[in-house]
């Protein structure tokens, strides 16, 4: 059976639109965060229609503090050492901590359902095992260690009160090569459904080519989970993975369509019963339905984040654009330009300025 529609609403608390009217039950406007760079290359995060926060090196992905409001977490990007927390208001960095030795950040993080803990994605280095950090949310201290049941976690994603989703991307990096692909000869990518009670494995699965990396997912209003890839191998391959039903397969991706996604998709978002994806290597942007099927692909220059507002979509570029687009048809309705380079995420604050 398909994720329930309790599983989605549960899930939307670490999808990429956060909604904060409860804290603030005053009406506000929506708020867009990224991580990237300016034009001095300095990394930097945070709102953009406000000064940005530095880095202390290239963040990866947003993460609202849902409960210290005008706040987030900045995940290093992989292999990463940092995590930060800034005021996305003022553009400041907040703080910044140090991972413990002999281990490194991949990229992504959730909050628990309370708040208090932040669960990290990581990497024994000593080993390559992939682990699922529990830390206090306010101090980054670890307080459990958990296994992530494969290699290379990227994204984690809550499906329900007890259930994480985790990406293992297969790709074993190490401190001494940096972002070098140790393990391509043997990679093991998997999708985990995990129990966040004990860290015990309840379900994994996995596709037929093992140089498919498993590495961004969302859930659209049906609970189908989709999984974003990246294909180490051929750049011929379908992209876009979906679990419906129990079944994890490929989507529906006819040859000349494989050709243009170039092997890899760099995020994902959902918005009701459709998945936007983009492909900068292909300067694609594609969407899907719940079933796998491709509904729409427009061509855009080096397009990496996926985000949806107001009923429709937004997408990022490495240029500095926000391309505000229609959902169903992927329709251009607005272009805006910043003076940054965005990274792979956008993360949309509804109701939050």
């Amino acid at each position: 059976m398909p994720l329930s529609r309790r599983h989605f609403l549960a899930a939307s608390l670490t999808l990429t639109t956060w909604s904060l009217y409860a804290a603030n039950p005053a009406k506000r406007s929506p708020v867009i965060l990224s991580a990237g760079w300016d034009e001095e290359e300095t990394w930097c995060a945070g709102n953009l229609s406000r000064p940005s926060a530095k880095l202390p090196g290239r963040g990866h992905v947003l993460i609202p503090d849902p409960n210290r409001f005008g706040e987030a977490i900045v995940v290093a990007r992989r292999p990463g050492y940092y995590l930060a927390r800034i005021d996305w208001r003022r553009g400041r960095l907040l703080q910044h901590f140090e991972l413990e030795d002999e281990r490194n950040l991949v990229g992504h993080a959730v909050f628990s359902h309370d708040g208090k803990q932040l669960i990290t994605a990581e990497t024994d280095e000593r080993n390559g095992v992939g682990r699922l950090v529990v830390r206090d949310a306010r101090n980054f201290k670890r307080l459990e260690d958990r296994p992530s049941h494969g290699v290379g976690p990227h994204e984690i994603l809550w499906l329900d009160r007890h259930t994480l989703a985790v990406a293992n991307g297969g790709i074993l990096t190490l401190p001494e090569t940096g972002r070098y692909k140790r393990n391509i000869g043997r990679m093991n990518p998997s999708l985990v459904l995990i129990d966040s009670r004990d860290g015990g494995l309840l379900k994994e699965y996995r596709l037929p080519d093992n140089k498919l990396s498993i590495r961004h997912l969302d859930v659209t209003a049906d609970g189908t989970l989709g999984a974003a890839l990246q294909n180490e191998g051929s750049n011929l391959s379908p992209v876009l993975a979906i679990l419906r039903d129990g079944q994890f397969g490929y989507a529906d991706t006819p040859p000349d369509l494989c050709q243009a996604m170039q092997g890899y998709a760099a995020s994902l978002a959902a918005l009701g019963d459709r998945f936007l994806m983009p492909c900068p290597t292909g300067n694609l942007l594609t969407e899907w339905s719940s079933t796998g099927q491709p509904t729409a692909q427009l061509p855009l220059p080096r397009v990496f984040g996926a985000a949806s507002l107001d009923g429709n979509w937004l997408a990022s570029g490495e240029g500095g654009e926000i391309w505000h687009l229609q959902s169903g048809n992927l329709k251009l309705q607005m272009v805006e330009r910043y003076p940054h380079h965005w990274d792979n995420h956008l993360t949309v604050i509804s109701g939050a300025q």
